[in-house]
């Protein structure tokens, strides 16, 4: 098993305690998108593999952000081997299409001030966006990773990591904007 490749006895215990608390969660995650048992095997693998290798970034084992944590690299995981299982290439909107440089001339958040009750429509909107922008989001903001970091852990390129967060911005912004909440 891949726990035998850890060294510290202490990350070892930790890595395993969490396959066995979440591994039937994560099976049926992986079960629902790739709909093979083998390939859910697969994915739980993987997802277990970036896991470890951000195994020092877990607190606890039994919390509601661990759990979080895992079931999007999971997601992800799965998500990724059914798209290069059917070579699913999706077509994005134009303002999807925007370079990382264009959406910051576009959108800068960092410049807003936000009360409280804009954090709170924040929220809501980060919960109607699809799972690719509001995962990376989750991970940048609230896990405190880097792009890079978070290019590694969902197995993605870092360029995409960069246009996922610029969309995610941008569409916040434009729903903030319509709703007049900014």
């Amino acid at each position: 098993m891949i726990f035998m490749m850890i060294e510290n006895e202490n990350d070892r215990l930790k890595a395993e305690t969490l396959y066995y608390k979440y591994r039937k969660l994560l099976m049926n995650i992986a079960k629902d998108i790739l709909n093979d048992n083998n390939l859910a095997e697969d994915a739980i693998h993987e997802t277990f593999v970036r896991v470890i290798k951000n195994l020092h970034k877990i607190d606890e084992n039994n919390c509601p952000r661990t759990k979080n944590f895992l079931v999007i690299i999971c997601r992800n995981v799965s998500l990724t081997m059914y798209n290069e299982k059917i070579y699913l290439n999706k077509s994005e909107s134009s303002i999807e299409d925007m370079t990382y440089d264009e959406s910051l001339d576009y959108c800068c958040p960092e410049n807003i001030t936000i009360s409280k009750e804009t954090r709170e429509e924040i929220a809501k909107e980060i919960e109607k966006l699809d799972t690719i922008y509001s995962d990376v989001l989750l991970f940048k903001y609230d896990y405190g990773y880097s792009r890079e970091e978070i290019a590694e852990t969902l197995g993605i390129n870092v360029e995409t990591v960069k246009k996922r967060l610029a969309r995610a911005m941008i569409k916040i912004k434009k729903s903030l904007e319509k709703e007049g909440a900014i």
